[in-house]
């Protein structure tokens, strides 16, 4: 009798306890195909976003695929935000072309305005008119890319100026044809992040010219800048700091800068007994120096 009330309590004890919430964390990654208007078929994952949290579309390096992204996905499904990784045409699984062969990149002229690479830059549109499709609107949408990624992000952000951001790991000047500094200029008054690395002399100093051309376009507010000791492309972001990326993503904008004047005040007067002196005079008191 006592085992069997003891039972009933423990059972009633079990419903009264609340399931625990289905998070955004635990929403099922799917894999998806995604098709261009000029006819590739490509793969895809997706994980859908909580409600009002933004959903980052991203574009790898050049022969690379959608798995550089790993050390995202995680994070961002444990804040909320959704992800579109895609494999670009001619990489990862996106081997299928628009006639029904195979190939891939290796394939590809790296040089031309039309070229294949440039034409990734409709492997993003079918990425976000999939997610127009699914009830993401452009406002909550990221893009961040990596090197050529990242090229064809800041570009095709200059063309769909609703927008929200840009996540640029080492953009470059010229990725196999595809520019950035038009693009850059085109871009507006909205915020953008730069990833780079220090140890590629090449690759630094045009970093320096993009995010000096950034700040003219896009205001020094809008423009936050990272940079690692070493690494290039996705080695630049890690599981140790991917939330540093993520939480940019939250707060974008820097802070307006105060300004204020290192000259000394009128108001103030010299100590009693004391006198202004002339700057001259400060300079000679002070001791030669001497290597």
């Amino acid at each position: 009798m006592i085992k069997s009330r003891t039972a009933a309590l423990c059972l009633c004890a079990a419903l009264l306890v609340p399931a625990p919430a289905v998070s955004a964390a635990q929403t099922p990654e799917e894999r998806i195909e995604l098709t261009t208007v000029d006819g590739w078929n490509l793969n895809a994952r997706y994980a859908k976003a909580a409600e009002g949290a933004p959903t980052v579309v991203m574009i790898h390096t050049q022969k690379s695929d959608l798995t550089e992204w790993k050390n995202w996905f995680k994070p961002m499904r444990r804040y909320g935000f959704g992800y579109l990784a895609i494999d670009l045409r001619g990489h990862g699984n996106s081997f299928m072309t628009p006639d029904g062969s195979t190939t891939s990149w290796k394939t590809f002229a790296r040089s031309g305005p039309d070229n294949e690479y440039n034409r990734m830059l409709r492997d993003v549109d079918a990425a976000l008119a999939y997610l127009s499709t699914n009830s993401v609107t452009a406002d909550t949408i990221v893009l961040a890319g990596s090197v050529l990624g990242a090229n064809l992000a800041i570009k095709a952000a200059a063309i769909h100026q609703d927008i929200s951001m840009v996540i640029a790991l080492s953009p470059a000047l010229n990725a196999y044809d595809v520019l950035s500094v038009n693009p850059l200029r085109a871009y507006g008054k909205r915020p953008l992040l730069i990833v780079a690395g220090a140890d590629k002399l090449r690759q630094y100093k045009e970093f320096q010219l993009l995010n000096d051309i950034a700040k003219t376009a896009c205001g020094k507010s809008n423009v936050t800048v990272i940079v690692e000791a070493r690494g290039i492309g996705p080695s630049l972001v890690t599981k140790y700091n991917v939330r540093r990326i993520l939480d940019w993503i939250k707060n974008p904008r820097r802070p307006p800068a105060v300004e204020f004047s290192t000259a000394p005040v009128s108001e103030l007067t010299p100590e009693p007994g004391g006198r202004e002196r002339a700057p001259e005079e400060e300079w000679q008191e002070l001791p030669e120096y001497r290597p």
